[in-house]
């Protein structure tokens, strides 16, 4: 996997998390709020924890990002 491959991954999973924590408020009746805001708070926290990965990668030099093809 490249770097680039990597990166488009690490994003495309931030967009998925994005798109579920939009649609949260809508499960409210089904899931109770308690539920609502532990679902928000890990999404959030696994968002942040992506753009801090995806940072350190854009930082290294490409022969040593630790990605293998």
């Amino acid at each position: 996997m490249t770097l680039e491959e990597g990166l488009e991954l690490i994003e495309n999973y931030k967009k998925a998390l994005k798109k579920f924590l939009e649609t949260l408020p809508e499960q409210s009746v089904q899931l109770g709020s308690e539920m609502i805001q532990t679902l928000s708070m890990n999404s959030k926290n696994e968002i942040a924890n992506l753009e801090a990965i995806e940072k350190a990668l854009k930082q290294q030099p490409k022969y040593q990002s630790g990605l293998s093809e």
